[in-house]
């Protein structure tokens, strides 16, 4: 492999690892997913177009090998109990009163394909059309999930905590 490329897939490593972790919702699962995709990046490197986005690239290996992991998981027929499903979908009480925290805990409470949408447009700074790429699906749909997952967060953002459906995600207080 060519060290500049090289260089480039380390410096883009804490993009990719942020990314992957908006997928996951855990860490030790998105540094699993990160080394998948890598590994798979430098076995197919010859793929890699020249003058292409290096970025795009490996943003799309990540969400393929995500998309893969998932399918593997539903063969299998992993069991989760319901407190574990409770937990991954809708946090707990208890953040620490932090607004971080909150939006962390909003985040993750996001269905897979908004969280993404919205990690690849807000986090990284793509464009629709190139997170659509990225997704392989329209930019329009790209728009509608990043949309869809705005007017959630900025309704949980604006109960500030009452009584409602998503009673488990509460704003701080800093």
């Amino acid at each position: 492999m060519e060290p500049a490329i090289r260089a480039e897939m380390t410096e883009l490593l804490p993009r990719i690892l942020r990314f992957a972790r908006s997928l996951t919702r855990d860490a030790a699962a998105a540094e699993d997913l990160v080394q998948t995709a890598y590994i798979k990046a430098v076995e197919r490197i010859d793929q890699y177009e020249r003058g292409t986005r290096l970025d795009s690239w490996i943003f799309r290996i990540v969400q393929t090998s995500w998309i893969d992991e998932k399918r593997r998981e539903q063969r299998r027929g992993i069991v989760i109990s319901f407190e574990d499903a409770r937990e991954i979908t809708m946090p707990s009480h208890g953040h620490g009163g932090t607004d971080r925290m909150f939006l962390q805990k909003a985040l993750g409470s996001l269905p897979e394909e908004q969280r993404a949408a919205l990690t690849l447009v807000l986090f990284e700074g793509y464009t629709y059309r190139e997170a659509g790429g990225i997704l392989d699906i329209p930019h329009g749909t790209v728009m509608s999930r990043v949309a869809r997952a705005r007017t959630y967060l900025a309704r949980l953002h604006d109960e500030d905590g009452t009584e409602n459906d998503d009673e488990d995600i509460q704003r701080g207080s800093s």
